[in-house]
């Protein structure tokens, strides 16, 4: 029985949220060899498949399809974000960005959207990181130090696989892939820091100049105008490769040749770096 066997064996029930569970587990291509993808979405895809369907399709793997608890209200939130932007371009930033914001909701009577937005974030930037430590504990159940998985991660979904990575009692990581995440860079450049493992692990960043969720949404959420997520901004660590693009937030899984192309590129890179690894 290989390692993702092990864990779609005994985990089956986890396909439904239920009160004691944050998360639900997706498996498949269980019949597969290879490397398996730990695969945790953003808060835009709850209830929907279209980044599963999208690995599969890229990749030939076994993978394990995270789905966490994430408030509905975000979906709301964005919606009405969007619609009171329009196609109103802001090019002043920081404070006067958020002040800008502020007086369009004002003209648009939108009175509650802070505060939802807020809330709502809060709650589902704390699931997403609850998510993470109940997914590493079911690693760390099944998982030896001789099981290795890629992890990928997009927008909150990066603080699923990072909050899961540094809760990892065995050597488990082959690499991560971090696309648009939602987190702050300290913070994303903190938990890779500590991670616990005798190998140097590289992980990559995918970031864009053009995410209007993280550059709007996550700025109001996060009640911050300065700090940058790692989805607008390089890392800098020396064992994380940061990417630019200029995708939009849910566009990634769309036809993008560009992201097609490095997101296989990224996998068999890992994979063959393991390969290596096992003949010296």
């Amino acid at each position: 029985m290989n390692s993702f066997q092990k864990i779609a064996n005994t985990h089956f029930q986890l396909f439904t949220f239920d009160k004691k569970s944050q998360i639900k587990l997706t498996f498949l291509n269980e019949d597969h060899d290879g490397i398996p993808i730990v695969l945790a979405p953003g808060f835009l895809t709850e209830g929907s498949e279209d980044w599963l369907k999208y690995i599969q399709s890229k990749i030939d793997a076994p993978i394990i399809y995270v789905q966490w608890r994430s408030s509905s209200i975000l979906k709301v939130s964005t919606k009405v974000l969007f619609g009171m932007l329009g196609d109103i371009m802001f090019k002043s930033t920081g404070g006067l960005m958020l002040v800008g914001i502020i007086s369009i909701a004002r003209r648009f009577k939108v009175h509650n959207f802070f505060s939802g937005a807020y809330s709502s974030w809060a709650s589902a930037a704390k699931e997403a990181n609850s998510a993470g430590l109940e997914l590493a504990n079911i690693l760390n159940d099944k998982w030896n130090n001789n099981d290795k998985a890629v992890f990928i991660g997009h927008s909150l979904g990066v603080r699923v696989i990072t909050n899961a990575m540094i809760n990892l009692k065995h050597d488990n990581i082959l690499t991560s892939i971090s696309v648009a995440g939602a987190i702050n860079q300290e913070e994303f450049n903190a938990r890779i820091m500590n991670i616990q493992s005798p190998r140097e692990i590289n992980h990559s960043n995918l970031y864009s100049t053009n995410d209007r969720v993280l550059k709007w949404l996550y700025r109001i959420g996060e009640l911050n105008v300065k700090k940058l997520p790692i989805g607008l901004s390089q890392s800098r660590l020396d064992n994380v490769t940061d990417y630019r693009n200029d995708i939009g937030h849910t566009k990634y899984h769309n036809e993008n040749e560009y992201f097609d192309r490095l997101i296989v590129k990224l996998y068999k890179n890992a994979v063959d770096s393991l390969l290596i690894e096992k003949k010296k």
